[in-house]
């Protein structure tokens, strides 16, 4: 009987041996379809094992404005740059595998709390199991963001790290789908597309069927390819933002750097030994996160100590459905200060979007 990991690379080998036209995308499509749920089908039966077996997973217990996730291969000084950073204690030595476990530190910075994992090392094979890379990719899937770390004599791994995650379900600095699946009691397959399509209809009806949808509408805003329409139909991909670190930069500069990052990755060079650029990790951070502070103002009083953190393009309505203030159903507008406001008291409605230090005072 032949394992998974046969019918993946049988199965690829069709793909390559299938010329692709409109003739054939269909049949190319139910193809891809099948290897993405065959990786899937390994990766949940490795961490059944696992767990039946006492392995066990890693339990996360999320707190603060964000978690970030520090990813990248062993000993390339994620332990020792968490430590910098956060008030973490995270064991340092220059060998492999030195973090078993996963270590929480917690960065303040603006007034946000955003905590960061230092993960075990990931490597080739991590997202079929290897050295417990099922458990430590689950945990970037949750993430609210990726720091992919390698060092200036690792960059040459970079392509198997985004690889590994990629095939982990995680979809670094890509933009969620635009399609809805509406399920229906009948009627079958319907396509509604609001654009041009180069895939066919057929092609996406088939690709439904391959995921046992028989009734539904099928919704669609972009010209999507066969790939992430598999990833919708899958329904369990995270996208993430992510940004690349490049630690030991007291070492020199890497070789051959631009073969092995993506088009358009500006990576951050940093040292945690020598502190160089550290700052700037955090602010980069907090840009990637898309954070921004807004002040409450009580009467008279602000406390610029503790401003509330949310993402850029909130507005008041959303600040005000997640704060605990009494009676808050009363409040219908509010007045402004700062950055954002026209004139200083200006008022406004519940739509208003501040930008970050915006003063409120709910009304």
């Amino acid at each position: 009987m032949q394992t998974i990991d046969e019918r993946i690379l049988e199965i690829e080998a069709e793909i390559r041996k299938t010329p692709y036209h409109k003739g054939t995308e269909h049949y190319i499509g139910k193809l891809k379809a099948r290897i993405a749920k065959l990786r899937e089908e390994k990766i949940e039966k490795i961490f059944k094992s696992r767990s039946n077996g006492g392995g066990g997973g890693y339990g996360i217990k999320k707190t603060g404005d964000a978690s970030v996730v520090l990813v990248g291969p062993p000993s390339v000084g994620k332990s020792t740059l968490l430590n910098k950073i956060t008030h973490a204690e995270s064991k340092v030595a220059a060998y492999d595998f030195t973090t078993l476990n996963i270590i929480p530190g917690m960065l303040d910075y603006k007034g946000a709390k955003i905590q960061i994992f230092d993960v075990p090392g990931i490597m080739a094979g991590a997202a079929s199991g290897r050295g417990r890379g099922k458990e430590v990719l689950s945990v970037a899937r949750n993430a609210d963001l990726i720091m992919v770390m390698v060092d200036v004599k690792t960059v040459n791994l970079i392509p198997q790290i985004l690889k590994e995650l990629h095939e982990a379900g995680v979809r670094l600095n890509e933009e969620k789908p635009r399609v809805s699946i509406i399920k229906k009691l009948s009627g079958g397959i319907k396509v509604n597309s609001m654009t041009t399509l180069e895939l066919g209809y057929d092609t996406i009806k088939s690709l439904a069927g391959e995921f046992h949808l028989t009734n539904a509408e099928v919704i669609i805003k972009e010209n999507i390819s066969i790939e992430r329409l598999i990833d919708v139909f899958m329904g369990n991909r995270a996208y993430l933002p992510y940004l690349m670190v490049i630690n030991k930069a007291d070492l020199g500069m890497p070789k051959n750097l631009d073969k092995y990052l993506p088009p358009g990755v500006e990576p951050l060079f940093v040292s945690g030994i020598k502190d160089k650029n550290l700052d700037e990790l955090k602010e980069v951070l907090w840009q990637k996160l898309q954070f921004i502070r807004v002040y409450l103002k009580n009467n008279d009083e602000i406390d610029k100590n503790d401003p509330l953190i949310i993402k850029k393009g909130s507005s008041l309505f959303w600040i005000l459905e997640n704060i605990a203030i009494p009676k808050k159903e009363n409040f219908k507008s509010a007045k402004v200060f700062g950055p954002g406001a026209k004139y200083p008291g200006q008022e406004v409605s519940l739509s208003f979007v501040p930008l970050d230090e915006t003063v409120v005072q709910f009304e």
